[in-house]
């Protein structure tokens, strides 16, 4: 990853929903880090389905990333999130975002980092 954006938090709620509309369907793997535990999870290439800012309950906020397999949505919630970060290649495409939660250290990270504007649902 050629450079990184620090996504200011007041800005999630316009952020996260561009976000899922520049890149709904894409593929994409989610690369968990436990602070903790140090132990690293990682999944398979899914279709993204949503990012998004929670704050149902204003005390305890999530960023919710959703992916689809099999038919099926699956949620994955990040309690307190502190900071979202953008990656960025050398031309400017986005290649993911990692979200920093309570417990731990999140990438999601595309199959194919392209600009989309250059993406005719092919990634």
């Amino acid at each position: 990853m050629a450079s990184t954006v620090t996504v200011p938090q007041q800005e999630w709620h316009e952020f996260l929903p561009a976000f899922t509309r520049r890149h709904h369907g894409w593929l994409v793997t989610i690369e968990t880090h436990d602070l903790k535990t140090s132990e690293d999870v990682g999944s398979r290439f899914m279709p993204l389905e949503s990012v998004e800012f929670d704050l149902e309950d204003q005390k305890n906020p999530r960023i919710n990333v959703s992916v689809r397999s099999e038919g099926k949505e699956i949620k994955h919630v990040f309690f307190r999130p502190t900071l979202l970060v953008l990656y960025l290649s050398d031309d400017g495409a986005e290649e993911g975002v990692r979200i920093e939660s309570m417990n731990t250290s999140t990438t999601v990270r595309f199959r194919v980092a392209a600009k989309t504007e250059s993406v005719d649902n092919v990634a």
